[in-house]
């Protein structure tokens, strides 16, 4: 479960550079009125790092998923096999349920790091206070016109392609140690990566080959093609024989690598990750509840946690914070489809 990964991502060191971020963003602000612009860049680089972590603890979550449903299958195989009589073969086409169930915990996967690339460049922009000009309008350029490039430029900003590849000259404004970094990850690694999540997602299914391997052990694979950047079904080749799981776990090591040495030459301590659920900064303000009232119910394994409103200040604007635990007899989901 996701509560979990704070203590399994401290265990296995894991993104401890980049937990370190929120310390450093702080401590920028010592000493400095919380106000106007400075409020609206605390509250974005808040939000959109606390979204990260979430993400991280997904990316991590999937990958668990899908060893657990490859081990589940194998052991699905295993009970099967008394009752094949086999000839000399390799490899066999292998489908079940929960093959299915594997298959699709592999797009959001993808989606995640996808996402996890594209607000990197988002928090650390925050984190170095870049401020991104707008391209100025060609003496030519019809207003219409203008306004769509800009609206264009802006969204590209939100894309991590954008970076390595300079579009406008964004990434001259970053370090040099970091952009040089940016782009050795992006033609090494993160291209690549990108090009299967957008296969998968604009052009047509890529996970078909999945089989039981017979030799020389016994495994279910699945294969990922070796030209991504194919827009033809029938051109995708298998050669290099790229099995998805591996792939996946060697190119989650190498993000994490990337992000932590760029947090490395931008001065950031490592910290370890704290366990806990926070409020949402939008629905839970105190001046809209009355003492007594619950704010939040967190569910963790055998237990839910209870907070409520407790003693208001003068204003209604702040409160002490109550704290109950009930147990949670529900803690496993199982489901099926009939």
């Amino acid at each position: 479960m996701l509560e979990d990964y704070a203590n399994i991502f401290n265990k296995r060191k894991l993104f401890l550079r980049f937990n370190g971020l929120q310390k450093a963003f702080f401590e920028k602000l010592k000493n400095v009125k919380i106000e106007g612009k400075v409020a609206e860049k605390t509250r974005l680089f808040d939000h959109y790092f606390t979204e990260y972590k979430y993400h991280l603890y997904s990316a991590y979550y999937f990958l668990e998923q899908l060893e657990q449903l490859e081990i589940a299958i194998m052991k699905q195989y295993d009970e099967l096999k008394p009752f094949i009589e086999f000839q000399n073969e390799i490899k066999i086409e292998y489908d079940s349920f929960i093959v299915q169930e594997d298959l699709l915990r592999i797009m959001p996967f993808l989606n995640t790091i996808f996402l996890l690339q594209d607000r990197l460049m988002i928090i650390i922009s925050i984190f170095l206070d870049v401020n991104f000009k707008d391209p100025v309008q060609k003496s030519n350029e019809l207003s219409k016109d203008y306004k769509d490039r800009i609206k264009k430029f802006r969204h590209k900003l939100q894309s991590f392609a954008s970076y390595p590849t300079n579009y406008y000259g964004i990434l001259k404004i970053f370090p040099d140690k970091v952009a040089d970094h940016i782009v050795k990850y992006w033609e090494q690694n993160g291209q690549e990566l990108r090009k299967y999540r957008n296969l998968e997602q604009h052009q047509f299914n890529i996970l078909e080959e999945a089989y039981i391997i017979r030799k020389p052990s016994e495994q279910f694979i699945l294969y990922l093609p070796d030209n991504p950047n194919e827009e033809n079904f029938e051109k995708l080749t298998y050669n290099k024989k790229r099995i998805a799981f591996n792939y996946f776990i060697s190119e989650i090591q190498i993000f994490h690598n990337f992000v932590e040495t760029i947090m490395e030459i931008l001065g950031i301590d490592p910290e370890m990750h704290e366990f806990g659920s926070k409020f949402s900064s939008k629905s839970n303000l105190i001046s809209k509840y009355n003492q007594g009232d619950l704010l939040k119910i967190w569910v963790i394994k055998n237990e839910a946690i209870l907070f409520s409103v407790g003693e208001k200040s003068l204003d209604g604007n702040t409160a002490k914070i109550n704290i109950r635990k009930i147990e949670n007899k529900m803690n496993i989901l199982r489901w099926e489809i009939k």
